[in-house]
């Protein structure tokens, strides 16, 4: 009967931290990993080890749960603050570095980012340069991504290199989603559920809860499809 009541309390603890992590987490906004700041990235690991902890600990569960609280704080401050303050960004995020310019790779650049040329080399492979006569520069960004600047005459045409005028297509809306319709998208979009229906019908669906999914976007062209 204690093991029971035990296995119920370490039980409820994790489903406590669980929510606190995410609700810290989520402070911290929006990013993905590869987004990450190194604050981010540091702070994610801290976080996700005192909410191990707080849900094992079962004598002393509030320290861990202080813990997250102020880790909680700290990313929430240091979100604000990078939006606000430019020395904050840069404390948090640093700054760009040159790695790449005029053609000329720069081989300091490179030692100041902790990037060796066989790792820059694998990185503008992977962004499709496996010749460097076609880049002009490279940026680290502040993500730890490196972007690539390529030479005039090797970017990719542009209807306007062309001299065509294509029409704009604007956002698409997503309107049903696994049989459910998005009311506010539908609105957001426009138009109303008489619209969509008379689409999906068109389209060879009967009802909306019969769509996987459907879409349109502002020039009324639609798409939607049946789930397999």
């Amino acid at each position: 009967m204690e093991i029971l009541k035990e296995v119920g309390r370490v039980a409820v603890l994790s489903i406590v931290s669980l929510a606190v992590m995410f609700a810290t987490t989520r402070l911290g906004g929006k990013r993905q990993i590869a987004q990450m700041s190194l604050f981010d990235y540091v702070n994610s690991i801290t976080v996700g080890s005192i909410a191990a902890e707080m849900a094992t600990n079962l004598e002393s569960w509030y320290r861990p749960f202080t813990a997250l609280l102020v880790y909680g704080a700290a990313a929430w401050l240091a979100h604000y603050g990078a939006c606000k303050s430019l020395w904050v960004r840069l404390v948090l995020g640093g700054r760009t570095i040159v790695l790449m310019k005029d053609g000329v790779i720069r081989k300091r650049a490179l030692g100041r980012a902790g990037i060796d040329l066989n790792e820059f080399l694998a990185q503008a492979r992977v962004a499709g340069y496996f010749d460097l006569n076609d880049v002009e520069s490279a940026m680290l960004e502040t993500n730890g991504q490196i972007s690539f600047l390529p030479r005039a005459p090797r970017r990719p045409a542009a209807a306007a290199d062309l001299g065509l005028t294509p029409p704009d297509t604007g956002l698409w809306y997503d309107l049903v989603i696994d049989g459910r319709v998005m009311e506010n998208n539908l609105r957001e979009s426009g138009r109303d559920e008489t619209w969509l229906r008379r689409q999906l019908h068109g389209a060879g669906i009967g009802h909306p809860r019969e769509a996987f999914y459907a879409a349109c976007d502002g020039a009324g062209d639609f798409f939607a499809c049946r789930g397999e």
